[in-house]
């Protein structure tokens, strides 16, 4: 049934065609002539194109240049994620790092210093006598 369609519409195109052919050369004019021209010069620019170029090294050509420009979006996608990662883990340590060395270097001073100072403070006492107030009057 499908061949028959196909048949028909074959021959009622081609009957259309040959119609309107004699019918243009009757009357010396052409109808939609602009789009016509248009279309009759695509048809040989495409007529050229497949009759003078190797469609065989055209189409190796673009697929390699395809799959190089692929391979190159792919490993330029993967060098960002790397350097996000890479910055992430920087801030990381870095913060981490300075937590724990202001950490240390907070305590460790401060205690060797309140410790200086209570030592030296012992010894003041212990070598000199308390003197006491003169301007200070009970009452």
């Amino acid at each position: 049934m499908i061949y028959l369609i196909l048949i028909v519409t074959a021959l009622i195109l081609l009957i259309g065609f040959l119609v309107l052919s004699i019918y243009e050369a009757n009357r010396g004019t052409r109808y939609f002539e602009g789009f016509r021209a248009t279309f009759d010069h695509r048809v040989e620019k495409t007529q050229f194109v497949l009759t003078h170029v190797d469609l065989q090294a055209f189409l190796y050509d673009e697929v390699r240049h395809l799959s190089a420009r692929f391979g190159h979006d792919i490993v330029h996608l993967v060098l960002q994620m790397v350097r996000f990662a890479e910055r992430f883990l920087t801030r990381l340590v870095r913060r981490l790092r300075t937590k724990q060395v202001s950490e240390t270097v907070a305590r460790e001073p401060s205690r060797e210093f309140v410790k200086t100072l209570s030592d030296f403070k012992e010894h003041l006492e212990v070598t000199r006598p308390q003197v006491p107030n003169v301007f200070d009057v009970e009452k």
